[in-house]
């Protein structure tokens, strides 16, 4: 390679001379024999590289005139003769310099473009790494996040995920959007710092229990936001920032701090230990609805009380067919339910009123997926107010799970048989026998079904029973 030149230069911020009265950027223009052959033609390039510097004019050199035009041009002299103003200048220039003989070594025997002599420039003087800093913002992450998701339905990949996790992520979009209202800003991960996180949760408590007030959010002031209710915001808010950091983007939040993540309470509220005894379920089979959504709640109260499902097996189950066990002393119908939120799936046998509605619906199971949950529950409510449930409106599609297992239980019937279809993967604390249990789905629902019967000779139930 022949050797480097360069000659020093201002960036103007002015065509006026007069007007040139502030610092300006100094640059080195370096050329050298960077022969660029174009339709057969050969072009000598060069390039422009910032000392990263800024000098006055008057203190860069003195004013001379090329075809026409006048401009400062680089003196040493004039430098040296106002070096109390140059000094970072005079150390830019030794710096430079010197990465030139580095650069010269580094390609002797070599003709390198005018491109490659740049980059290794600014790979010496450490400048190649320094990109500018990149904005995410979290709201604009989530939603190509949920498209993402939404894609990998039906792929079979190991990454598919339920629409109900993904529900969980779509959850936080009114969250993160009731921050971003109140406080008038965006949240980006750059900026998610601790202090950051905890306002967040801070600030829409404040906005749901009316302390902050906000355009978009006009609803009847509620109570803070229940331990596990933040919890599962949380959760899935964390998820989704781990998910950020795999793609590379920086997030100063300790993302492995567990107390990061409200603790899980057993809550002993009025609400959650609310369930339908049997003599309420019995005057709901005598309602009469008035609306094609309160016959849907009445649906799902009967259903759900009756198998204990929840309301994702429910929604999964939706056309599905039931089938029937007939052997001699086991005769029942029932339907494969599975239960996204553990992986597990199982046959739950149907007692006579659940069977009625799901014959009447061509034997298939009914669509409860096109109710949003909070229409759901207002609508269970309704119907429990109108048979004169006492406190009604503690009820929701979880308390309706309960009332089977807690009905079944005041029957006397055995906590492990009720797991057999409520929780299918439970497994026995105090024994290791179920290692080898190797008993189908079929023989489980057989023994809940032979238990249901023994147990009604001895306390008769109107509502459990396959007759």
């Amino acid at each position: 390679m022949k050797a480097l030149t360069y000659r020093y230069k201002l960036k103007a911020k002015s065509k006026s001379l007069d007007e040139r009265t502030s610092p300006e950027l100094v640059l080195a223009e370096i050329s050298g024999a960077f022969a660029n052959k174009v339709d057969g033609i050969i072009k000598y390039k060069k390039f422009q590289y910032s000392l990263e510097v800024s000098v006055l004019p008057k203190y860069f050199g003195i004013v001379r005139e090329k075809r026409g035009a006048f401009n400062f041009v680089y003196d040493p002299a004039t430098v040296k003769a106002n070096e109390k103003y140059n000094k970072l200048f005079r150390n830019k220039i030794t710096d430079f310099e010197s990465n030139i003989e580095t650069a010269a070594t580094h390609f002797k025997n070599q003709e390198p473009s005018a491109e490659e002599v740049k980059n290794y420039l600014l790979s010496i003087s450490g400048r190649e790494k320094r990109k500018p800093e990149e904005t995410f913002v979290i709201l604009n992450f989530l939603n190509v996040h949920i498209s993402h998701l939404e894609n990998l339905i039906g792929s079979a990949r190991k990454d598919e995920v339920k629409d109900t996790t993904i529900n969980s992520y779509r959850n936080l979009i009114p969250i993160i959007k009731r921050y971003q209202e109140a406080k008038k800003i965006k949240l980006t991960f750059e900026k998610l710092n601790e202090e950051l996180y905890r306002e967040i949760w801070e600030v829409v408590n404040d906005i749901r229990t009316g302390k902050i007030k906000i355009d978009s959010y006009q609803q009847k002031e509620k109570k803070a936001f229940a331990t596990n209710t933040l919890k599962a915001y949380q959760t899935y808010f964390i998820q989704l920032c781990k998910v950020a950091k795999k793609q590379g983007i920086k997030i100063p939040l300790d993302l492995t701090d567990t107390n990061l993540i409200n603790v899980a309470e057993k809550n002993k509220s009025e609400k959650t230990e609310a369930f339908l005894k049997e003599n309420d379920i019995l005057k709901i089979i005598e309602y009469v609805p008035t609306s094609k959504y309160l016959e849907l709640a009445k649906k799902y109260i009967l259903i759900a009380s009756q198998t204990g499902m929840r309301l994702q097996s429910m929604q999964e189950a939706k056309g599905r067919t039931i089938q029937i066990c007939n052997e001699n002393t086991n005769i029942f119908y029932y339907i494969h339910t599975i239960q996204a939120k553990t992986g597990t799936e199982c046959y739950t046998p149907l007692f006579s009123t659940a069977l009625k509605i799901i014959k009447k619906n061509d034997d298939t199971f009914p669509d409860f997926s096109n109710i949003a949950l909070t229409n759901l529950n207002n609508n269970i409510r309704k119907v429990l107010k109108s048979v004169e449930i006492e406190n009604s409106h503690l009820f929701s599609t979880h308390n309706l799970r309960s009332s089977f297992v807690s009905n079944l239980s005041l029957l006397r019937l055995s906590e492990k048989v009720i797991s057999y279809v409520t929780h299918p993967a439970k497994k026995s604390s105090s024994s290791s026998v179920h290692i080898y249990d190797r008993r189908d789905m079929l023989d489980k629902a057989k023994m809940f079904v032979e238990e249901v019967n023994w147990i009604s000779k001895i306390k008769s139930s109107k509502l459990y029973t396959f007759n």
